[in-house]
Formats: structure tokens, sequence, C-alpha cells
């Protein structure tokens, strides 16, 4: 991904409709669920060369697909005429059709350019139906129908008629094969909704708040607008991108993980048990596990950064108290005087972490079998 990652960007700013915007958002979080749904792994790139660039091999890809995401109340379909229809800028220039910016980037890209793909929320007509139809079934356009091939072949090369011959022919041939235009199945009406249902189903979570899984979905949306408008200078290397503009499929891996200890009532269950044994009395043990329900949340907002940092450091105290006062592994209560006395600065330092969260992560450390928290 070397040429991508070094070319200058062709757009950076996003939209300056919010609503457009908004469904742009929508719409990739929509397409990580249904692709995540399928067991995929993928990282989305926001606003980095078009709409959104999705590549499959997380930790070294060589190639990428790329999404325009555009909406219109203007047309019932799509037709040819307006995906290569072309405006004129104030400065006189030509500015691409929706189609010419996909043929650009395999233009631009090569082989690094694997797929282009034009989303909407709306459909297409008999003519781009039957067009996808072909490639999809991994047919060549070129035999399969010459005549469709030509007349798509003509509009594209009248936008970018400066070309030699022979290039554009071999980069034209790639681009009809795969190019995929379709409707995004996300209606403009009710977008918010349908990506909210899909999102709760994904979760599989019934005993979860509502308002928590709303919370949590509004929390990766506005992390896709957030680095969606997150300008960058190239070349960039591919981990500062992935910094900066990159959601991962991983983030809803974690998420299940995570709601799978929250929600399941044998993991509480045998903690309170534990807790029972403990001698600890019943307003107790009910506190602690609150503070440690509310805790298992609050690691779920990818925004709270600074309370897993936290979190993290405070676990990391009670590791090194349990291996250092080994010998004593079973004296529960002096173990649990010393990470107080260690954990008083986190305390005292950070308003969401007291005694009781910090007695309540103790415990579940205690007989935990995980690594992590």
């Amino acid at each position: 991904m070397q040429n991508i990652l070094a070319s200058e960007l062709r757009e950076q700013a996003g939209s300056n409709s919010f609503n457009r915007f908004d469904y742009q958002a929508h719409w990739i979080v929509h397409h990580m669920i249904i692709e995540f749904k399928k067991n995929s792994q993928f990282l989305v790139i926001c606003e980095f060369h078009d709409d959104m660039t999705k590549v499959s091999d997380i930790q070294n890809p060589n190639c990428a697909e790329f999404f325009q995401i555009k909406t219109t109340a203007q047309y019932k379909k799509w037709s040819l005429p307006y995906l290569t229809k072309t405006t004129t800028k104030r400065s006189g220039a030509v500015k691409n059709s929706f189609l010419g910016f996909l043929f650009y980037n395999f233009l631009k890209f090569k082989t690094e350019c694997s797929k282009c793909h034009f989303v909407s929320n709306i459909g297409v007509d008999a003519e781009i139906r039957k067009w996808q139809s072909i490639i999809e079934d991994g047919k060549l356009l070129k035999t399969t129908d010459p005549a469709l091939y030509s007349k798509i072949k003509n509009l594209i090369k009248s936008e970018f008629n400066n070309i030699d011959l022979n290039e554009f022919e071999h980069i034209f041939d790639n681009f009809v094969q795969d190019t995929y235009v379709y409707d995004g199945d996300l209606p403009l009406e009710n977008y918010e909704k349908v990506v909210a249902g899909e999102f709760f189903k994904m979760l599989e979570n019934d005993e979860l708040y509502t308002s928590n899984s709303n919370k949590i979905l509004k929390d990766i949306i506005e992390d896709v607008r957030k680095k969606s408008k997150t300008k960058i200078e190239v070349p960039i290397s591919y981990s500062k991108l992935v910094e900066k503009k990159g959601v991962s499929s991983d983030v809803f891996s974690a998420l299940q993980t995570n709601m799978k200890k929250i929600s399941s009532q044998s993991y509480f269950r045998e903690l309170e048990e534990f807790l029972t044994d403990s001698g600890l009395s019943l307003p107790k043990r009910r506190l602690l596990l609150r503070e440690l329900k509310e805790h298992k949340l609050k690691m779920l907002d990818i925004n709270k950064l600074l309370y897993q940092d936290v979190s993290f450091q405070i676990i990391a105290v009670i590791d090194e108290i349990l291996l250092k006062q080994y010998a004593r592994i079973d004296d529960i209560f002096y173990l649990l005087d010393e990470v107080k006395k260690q954990c008083e600065n986190f305390i005292k330092d950070n308003i969401d972490f007291n005694i009781p969260l910090v007695e309540a992560m103790f415990y579940e450390r205690l007989i935990s079998e995980n690594t992590t928290i």
C-alpha cells in the first residue's frame, strides 16, 4: 500500500452537508456490523482518498477497497448517464463523475486498488443491474455483453481522453470488472433506527439495558465521525493512519467478549458466592457487584481511554501484590489492605474510582482465570 499511503488526498474535509455526512457515518458502522456478523476481519479508514477505504489484512495490507457513499432524493434509480455526469468547477476545470472518481482510483493506485464500490440509498436501473450481474457471476463484461462494455468504456473515456490508449484500456478492464454499484440497504428516512437494530441483534444481549446499548453505539458512530473529520498529511505510515483514521472490526470483538462477562449470571453468581464465603454482609456484597457491573460498562466506552488506562494500572497493582505476597494468598483481608494502600493515589486523583470499586476489582481478580480484565 505504499502508493496509497504516499499519494496526495483528493478530499479530506468530508461533506459540507451534515445530513449526508451523518448518513455516511451510519453507513460505515452499518457495513462494519454486517461484515462482522459474517466473521470477517477488516479495518476501515474514514475519509481517505474516498468516503471509506477498507483493508482485509489488518496487520500487513498490500491493497485496499474504496467506497463512495452517496445519498440522493432527486433520482429513483441510478443510471449510467447520472453516474457519469461531470460538472465544471469555478476554476473551469472539470470535476469527475461518480464513476470517473472510481476509475481514477484504479488509475492512480494500480494493483493496490482491489475493488471500488458506489453505495447509495437507492437502487440502480436495469442496465447497471445487467453489468453488475455479469461481473458478480465472475464473467467478463467485455465478451458477455460487448455493447454494454463499449458504452461504459466510451463514457469513462470521455473523462480521461488525455491518457495513453493502451494504458486506459488496461485500467478500464480492471475498473469494469471490479466496480460494484448497489443500494446499501440503508434507507434515508430512518437510517439511525436500522443501524441501531442491526447493532442490538449483533450484541445478542437481552440483559443489557437499551440505554447502555444506545450509548455504546453512539460512541462508535461518534468515533467514525471524528476520524472522518481528522485531517492528515501524506506521506503517512500505516500505523499512524490506523491511529488517526482507522476503525477495526476488533472493536466489535471486544464488545461481544465484555458483553458476555457483563450479562453472564453465572459469572456474577460465582463472584457473589465467593464474597459470601469470605464473610461479607449482603449490603456490602450487593454494593460491590453494582460497582463492578458499572465498571464493566465503562470499560466498553471507547471514549473513556483515561478510565481504562487507570483500570489497567489498578489491575497491575493487584497482580503485583498477589505475586509478591503469594505466601499469604489466603489472607484476603491483609492483601486487600495492601491493595487499598497502593491505590490511594488512583482514588484521590480520579473521581471515577473509589474504595468499593477497587475492592470489587480485587475480589474479581482473585477468582479470575483470565489474563485481562
